[in-house]
């Protein structure tokens, strides 16, 4: 596969070094820093001379004529030769020289290395760079943004660059209309938000007519924030949806889960993130519904509804998971502090959280197709990007996308400090410690960024600091449309911004304020740069260390630091990952309520390490459920390929069926050929016969399909309980993913002749939406993993296996 050997291609000796190192997809970025220095030396004396421009242009048809089958495969010589040319281009477009260190981390990414930059450094140039190599080569180049804002602003921003090479670069962002879509996809370069590109893929899945696709072939992919991308949401479904052909059934189970006592019906785990009901929650249930066993399989659906009830009032916290804005509840991303555009809990889930806040409950509707982002982003021949923090999850991009990554250094020295972590016996104490550490920065006119998990984190510290006379700004899921003025002025003198998770805001906190005012950038250097608070430690360290890049950017001063406390998810996890802390950590605690025992933030190091590789782990087993389907899929594909694209394919296949023959005469007489096909083909002709065969199995291609994908779904809910007959649930999973999957074709086929056959064809055409052949168009993502939150089929086989005594 192309993919995987253009992305696998690491010599044995760079493999053999990360193994005896123990750095399993990390590599060493200084061995290209030579063509960077000559790179930049060589554009400093064309920006000097006479001959500057014509020089530059000579130099990328050198490198444009060098293109071979590989990709990656870039010679020194060229590698310079094109960073040389593009830094003369970019100065003259952008008024941007990129720092040695921009052309080092666009060398590494040219050879298929994911790059680490620290923020502030300069990674949308170094994407543009990169982009305008690869579609030099005749490459088109997908350049994959966190959101639409960052892909509209950025393939404007870099677009005059892109024309001083002789490119052409676009966007599409959720308001781009299919025309404007299939346009901008024609482009050399496009920038589109993951998602989008992902929802468009879907789309074109889904088209009954030729030329109704926008997409193009995809050759090159560029990932901005490549680990929030391939590593958090790498499982997150992208959802196409219909209106449901029939209406679901449910049990209305709110108002009972509403009677339960945390304790007494139900408990509570140390995380936060799974919840149980105890044996006298299971009575309550019984004595609710007595006509139904719970311990048996037909009882399954109630109980994983009292469970999906009971997830929803006690563990979906409102202002935490969702807000609730213009009569929605709409999710909020906990990795970056955004509402989830588009994005909904699983049906059951979403209808239990609007009955709880009083809503009008959405439209049920049927999954017509679903996508992977690590299935999208596989289908790339070539895959590079840049992060923050990339280098914490080398092994995983190494492991599951045969990507290596390095570590670029900052252009100047990085004078943060970080200091000690504080950690306090409770969330008062350090919620009290923020404020004061807060208000005393404030009072000596530096300025101060506190970031919190989540929306209510985030007004509840704006309240207090209002408390005591100050008037922070807030940055949170209730006002992210105006996120990029708000970051752009926490840099000023006596700036105070309070807000939820900063990764992927793409705009950059600069000291002053503005890049225009070096006097007010040195007064609040002199003052101590920006200091970063960080109330308790996100879920991962790697966020904690984007909070913390906010500060100290390109060699300024700053300063960052975590108040945590014992009541934090991160403490109370613990005991979850067998590191128990003792009850001696009580008497360690001073008047203030800080926690002085030594070692316990090494011991919360590990903690928050071990809850991020689980995250991991449920991921892989998540993949390996998905595995068998992807390819599934892709045998539906190829066949909806052939009826799409091949001239009357459709009439064949369904003539054949039907007893006709195969090449039916246009303008046939009725009943010629002894078939129903080739009677209505007299009716309505070839041409037009042939249309409506291929609307009509396509139609019943995606609807077996989408039948297919809510029987897995079942399937994979239910499929725990073979685990009492200690059966390997992934075995038996895929058994009977292959037996449902048996005589797929064939039956879309029968199908399809049979609603052809039932249509009427009077008058000289059919009424195709009449005969209930119509599209899905909806778009969402589903918040969906292994375990969300904890699976509520596992906690009814727990209850089981406990019943029976195993």
């Amino acid at each position: 596969m192309a993919t995987q050997t253009t992305r696998g291609s690491v010599d044995l000796s760079k493999k053999f070094k990360n193994w005896l190192f123990n750095t399993p997809g990390v590599v060493n970025t200084a061995g290209l820093d030579k063509i960077a220095a000559r790179a930049a030396a060589r554009a400093g004396e064309m920006l000097h001379g006479s001959l500057g421009r014509s020089e530059a242009h000579r130099l990328l048809d050198t490198v444009a004529a060098e293109a071979g089958p590989d990709t990656l495969n870039w010679s020194d010589a060229a590698l310079e030769e094109y960073l040389a040319a593009a830094s003369v281009l970019a100065q003259e477009a952008l008024g941007m020289t990129p720092f040695d260190t921009q052309l080092l981390a666009a060398a590494n990414m040219l050879r298929g290395t994911v790059v680490e930059m620290d923020t502030g450094e300069g990674k949308t140039l170094v994407g543009a760079l990169v982009a305008g190599a690869h579609a030099l080569r005749g490459n088109r180049v997908h350049v994959l943004t966190v959101n639409d804002y960052l892909a509209h602003r950025d393939a404007d921003w870099m677009g005059p660059f892109f024309g001083r090479l002789g490119l052409a670069a676009a966007s599409v962002t959720e308001a781009s209309a299919a025309q404007e879509r299939r346009q901008a996809y024609l482009a050399d370069i496009v920038y589109v938000s993951v998602n989008e590109l992902g929802f468009d893929v879907l789309r074109d899945r889904s088209c009954t007519e030729p030329g109704q696709e926008v997409l193009q072939p995809f050759n090159v992919c560029i990932v901005d924030e490549i680990d929030s991308v391939l590593v958090d949401e790498a499982t997150v479904p992208l959802v196409l949806a219909g209106r449901a052909r029939s209406e679901l059934e449910s049990v209305d189970v709110a108002d009972f889960v509403k009677t339960l006592s945390s304790g007494t019906h139900y408990e509570v785990a140390p995380d936060k993130r799974n919840v149980s009901l105890t044996d006298a929650g299971l009575a309550a249930v019984e004595a609710r519904w007595p006509g139904v066993e719970l311990y048996s399989v037909a009882g399954t659906p109630l109980f994983s509804s009292v469970n999906t009830a009971l997830h929803a009032e006690v563990l979906l916290q409102r202002d935490v998971d969702y807000i609730v804005r213009d009569g929605k509840a709409e999710i909020v991303s906990d990795s970056r502090g955004r509402v989830a555009s588009l994005q909904r809990w699983p049906d059951g889930l979403q209808a239990a959280v609007e009955t709880k806040e009083g809503l009008l409950r959405t439209e049920q509707g049927e999954v017509l197709d679903q996508l992977l982002v690590r299935d999208l982003i596989k289908s790339f021949t070539a895959v590079t990007g840049m992060s923050g923090t990339a280098v914490a999850v080398s092994e995983y991009l190494r492991t599951h996308y045969e990507l290596d990554a390095g570590r670029i250094p900052s252009h100047k020295p990085c004078i943060r400090k970080d200091l000690p972590e504080r950690i306090y016996a409770t969330s008062a104490h350090r919620d009290a410690a923020v404020v004061l550490a807060a208000v005393e920065a404030h009072a000596t006119g530096r300025p101060v960024l506190v970031g919190t998990h989540d929306v209510a984190a985030s007004e509840r510290f704006a309240g207090l600091l209002a408390a005591r006379g100050l008037e922070p700004q807030v940055l949170n899921a209730r006002n992210d449309s105006v996120e990029a003025q708000v970051v752009a002025q926490a840099g000023r003198r006596r700036a105070l911004t309070v807000s939820t998770q900063m990764a992927g805001r793409g705009t950059d906190i600069l000291l002053g304020g503005t890049p225009a005012n070096p006097s007010a950038h040195a007064d609040v250097a002199g003052l101590g740069g920006l200091l970063v608070i960080i109330v308790g430690r996100f879920y991962s360290p790697r966020l904690d260390a984007q909070l913390r890049g906010r500060a100290g950017r390109q060699g300024d001063p700053g300063a960052s630091i975590i108040y945590s406390s014992m009541e934090d998810p991160a403490a109370n996890g613990q005991e979850a990952h067998g590191l128990e802390l003792t009850e001696s950590v009580a008497r360690d605690v001073d008047d203030a309520g800080l926690v002085t025992r030594a070692g316990l933030s090494a011991l919360l190091d590990r903690a928050q390490r071990l809850a991020e590789q689980e995250r991991f782990t449920t991921q892989q087993n998540s993949w390996k459920y998905n595995e068998l389907i992807a390819y599934q899929r892709k045998v539906v594909l190829a066949e909806r390929s052939r009826v799409l694209h091949e001239a009357g394919a459709a009439l064949e296949i369904l003539a054949v069926l039907d007893g006709s023959p195969a090449g039916i005469p246009a303008g046939g007489a009725p009943g010629e050929g002894g078939g129903r096909l080739a009677e209505m083909a007299g009716i309505l002709g070839q041409e037009e016969m042939a249309r409506v065969c291929r609307e009509v199995l396509l139609f019943e291609l995606d609807a077996l399909w989408s039948d297919h994908l809510a029987l897995l779904s079942e399937q994979r809910a239910a499929i725990h309980l073979r685990a009492l007959g200690r059966q390997n649930p992934l075995d038996e999973f895929r058994r009977e993913t292959i037996r449902a999957f048996e005589g797929f074709l064939d039956d879309a086929h029968a199908n399809a002749r049979e609603t052809v056959e039932g249509l009427d064809a009077t008058g000289g055409q059919v009424d195709l939406e009449a005969a209930g052949i119509r599209r899905g168009s909806t778009t969402w993502t589903y918040v969906v993993d292994e375990n969300p939150f904890g699976n509520p089929t596992d906690q009814a086989i727990k209850w089981l296996l406990k019943k029976l005594g195993r």
